[in-house]
Parts: C-alpha cells; structure tokens; sequence
C-alpha cells in the first residue's frame, strides 16, 4: 500500500478531530463530524427540552447528510481505488470551499452567541465539508476507517491485534492497514482536540482546516503526493 494513502488517511481524522473539537467548545456542544454524538443530543435534547441543543444537533446532522450527498454526487461512483483517487478530487473541492467559507464567515462574525443565526450558519458549514469529506473516504472502502469518527476504527484497531495475535495471515487479510497506521489515524484526531483547546483562539483556529487543506491539495495537484502509477512515474523520470 502506497505511504501517501496512509498520509491521505491520518490527514483527513486530523482535520475532522479539528472541526468537531472546535464546534463542541465554541459552537454549543455539538459535533460536526462526529454524527454519533448528534445523534444522542438530539434525544436528551427533546427529552430536557433544550431548545439550543435540539437546534445545534439537528442542523449538524441535516447539513452533514446533504454534504455526504453531494460528496457522493461530486465522485460519481460509489468505489474509488486508491490509484485512481484523484476521482476524488471534487469531493475535497467541494469540502475545501465549504471550509473556507467556514473561517471567512468565523473571521467576519467572530465566535457567536449560542442561539444567534451565525452559529447555525458555522455549524451547516463544519457539517456539510465534514459529509463531502466522509463521503470521499467511504468511497475507498477501507473496512472500519472512515475519518470522521474512531470509533470503528479503535474496533479495527482491536481486531487487526487479536487477529495478529491469533495468525498473521489472518490480520494481513483483514484490512489494508497496519495497526500502526489505525493507531496514527486515531492519534491525529486526539492531537488536532489538544491542538484546538491549547491554542485558545477561535478565530485563529476557524481557519486552520481550511488552510491545511489548501496545502495538502496544492501537493497533491502537483504531484508531490502521487495519485496514479503514471504520475509517479512521470515523477521519477
């Protein structure tokens, strides 16, 4: 398996890690990637009464799911081979200026109030390019790795030692990826929430994932990353 896919994999949970711990602690408690979480305040939400939070899950979960549509209409398939990934190029496009529309409108309202417009506005934002994101990933069809939330990974995580435990053929033969690399991809979601609550500025940290990933694709267009056999090789040559 090509090191840049395991690059491409550990980046994107980075990112994702990045936007949800930015959304829970400034935006009102809710996730933007990490759909599960949602899912769960939405109950408690109606349960309590919580107007706020019912709002906040609710538009995350509706934007996540139209960004995960159009993610999916921008591949136009539903199985994409990693030497074939710049098929996926217009899911990352979309989700890049989703993302920088995300820091603008962060850089021009600052971070808002819980029951303003401005923050179900950032909220749709995070959400939808965290869907066109988990829509491109999906389309890889790598078991248990989705990058928007670990916890199917941290299941192949385990899987991938018991089975190595068990026989090494039998965890070559579960997943293309090394535990190592699913430890990696669970860390950069760990790190980027650290990364998020040690910095402490909102307004500098709206703008990161947008940033990040304009690099990654700037390296990725030029071939810095290969996305194809013949790429590579015209690399070389």
């Amino acid at each position: 398996m090509p090191l840049s896919r395991n690059a491409f994999l550990v980046f994107l949970a980075a990112i994702a890690g990045w936007v949800d711990a930015l959304s829970f602690s400034e935006l009102g408690s809710v996730f933007t990637s990490f759909q599960s979480g949602n899912l769960i305040f939405l109950g408690l939400a109606i349960d309590q009464g919580d107007t706020e939070q019912l709002v906040g899950a609710a538009v995350s979960l509706t934007a996540f799911l139209a960004g995960t549509a159009l993610g999916a209409y921008a591949v136009g398939r539903a199985d994409v081979k990693w030497p074939a990934g710049r098929r996926l190029l217009p899911a990352f496009a979309l989700e890049w200026v989703v993302l920088v529309a995300f820091a603008a409108c962060w850089a021009a309202f600052g971070t808002p109030a819980g029951d303003s417009a401005e923050r179900i506005a950032l909220v749709a934002l995070a959400a939808l390019g965290m869907g066109a994101q988990g829509a491109a990933v999906l389309a890889l069809h790598i078991r248990g790795v989705v990058t928007n939330a670990m916890t199917a990974t941290l299941m192949l995580g385990g899987v991938l030692v018991g089975l190595h435990a068990h026989g090494h053929s039998e965890a070559r033969g579960a997943s293309p990826l090394t535990a190592v690399i699913v430890a990696a991809v669970c860390g950069s979601y760990t790190v980027s929430a650290l990364a998020v609550g040690a910095i402490g500025t909102p307004e500098l940290t709206a703008a990161v994932p947008a940033a990040v990933l304009t690099l990654f694709l700037a390296s990725w267009l030029t071939g810095l990353l290969p996305v194809s056999p013949g790429t590579a090789q015209r690399a070389s040559g």
